[in-house]
């Protein structure tokens, strides 16, 4: 009975541990994950460890995460070059077990202090390179049991590709948030639509220019001239399926005055939800004749587009990144509650 409740929760807390790690968005959360399910399947012959990773631009191990060792141990054991001593003996392709005296250099009083015995080494992959490894080790016991190993290389595969995702996920967050620095410091007025036409993100130059503000809810058809609204509304709808990506329908201040701008419609994903970008230059065409004025604004469409490319294209990598569903619903695209 004793040794079936014993499996019992061996399962249960097997799966909470999956579905924690399953829900990790960042490094900081799954390393800890990762080590307490490795340090758990040693059956005790192991009770500590911590993590290295190797940085895309830098061929540095970089220690991220511990569990069980000294703060003085961490902070000499804190990184390594691949060449260096230490290095040389963590940076395999392959596990690897042993001791941690004749492995880590047992004559460094700050580490051999700790007082390890048995030493496990799990390399992780970025492609076919080894990215970091998981260090594992013992203050009592002197080995690893051979079907602990064959546990802990399992366990390790599969922890290999989670972290491979969420280190994707993190560079693709941090790239959402430098792209949403990029878009408020743009010279270009941005917005993000609801799939309502609702605003739901300006950036400093829509707001300084048509004298808007962060309180409250303000619709698309607001930011137009009253006669040009209904064309506004179509044009939102066809940029929405893709069927026309440029509009030059003017804006309208709160002055009432009317700003000319050509306008570029990119659809994408802003926090979970499908919206439409709206990315426009302002251009002046007073004093000048139509076919100068067509000119600038085949100019202006042109530079937007190529604008346009690069933005999708880095929109779509953060979409995929973070693993949001590229599904979105049709029928709201071509019926969405626009009022004309």
């Amino acid at each position: 009975m004793t040794s079936d409740w014993t499996r019992s929760q061996q399962s249960v807390s097997g799966f909470e541990r999956a579905m924690a790690l399953a829900g990790a968005a960042t490094l900081k959360e799954a390393l800890p994950i990762c080590l307490e399910a490795l340090i758990g399947s040693s059956e005790g012959s192991l009770d500590c460890g911590w993590v290295y990773l190797v940085p895309e631009k830098a061929e540095i191990f970089r220690l991220r995460c511990s569990i069980g060792v000294s703060d003085p141990f961490v902070e000499a054991n804190a990184s390594w070059a691949p060449d260096s001593v230490h290095g040389r003996a963590i940076f395999r392709d392959t596990p690897w077990y042993g001791s941690f005296s004749e492995t880590l250099n047992g004559q460094d009083p700050l580490l051999a202090s700790e007082g390890l015995h048995a030493f496990a080494i799990l390399p992780l992959f970025r492609g076919s390179s080894v990215a970091g490894c998981f260090c594992l080790a013992s203050h009592d016991s002197d080995t690893v049991p051979q079907h602990v190993k064959r546990d802990l290389e399992a366990l390790s595969r599969w922890f290999d590709k989670t972290i491979a995702r969420v280190q994707v996920s993190e560079s693709r967050i941090r790239e959402s948030w430098e792209l949403l620095s990029l878009f408020d410091a743009m010279a270009e007025m941005v917005f993000a639509f609801d799939l309502d036409g609702e605003i739901v993100w300006i950036n400093r130059t829509a707001r300084e220019e048509l004298g808007l503000d962060n309180n409250g809810r303000i619709h698309l058809l607001d930011l137009h001239p009253d006669d040009t609204r209904p064309e506004a509304a179509r044009i939102f709808r066809r940029m929405l399926s893709r069927e026309q990506q440029t509009s030059n329908v003017p804006y309208a201040k709160r002055d009432g005055s009317v700003v000319h701008a050509t306008t570029l419609g990119v659809p994408g994903r802003w926090k979970g939800e499908d919206v439409l970008f709206g990315i426009s230059r302002i251009h002046q065409t007073g004093g000048r004749t139509s076919v100068e004025a067509a000119a600038e604004v085949s100019s202006l469409e042109r530079d937007i587009a190529r604008m346009a490319m690069v933005l999708d294209e880095r929109l779509s990598r953060i979409e995929e990144a973070l693993m949001i569903s590229p599904e979105s619903s049709a029928s709201r695209l071509w019926t969405g509650s626009i009022k004309e």
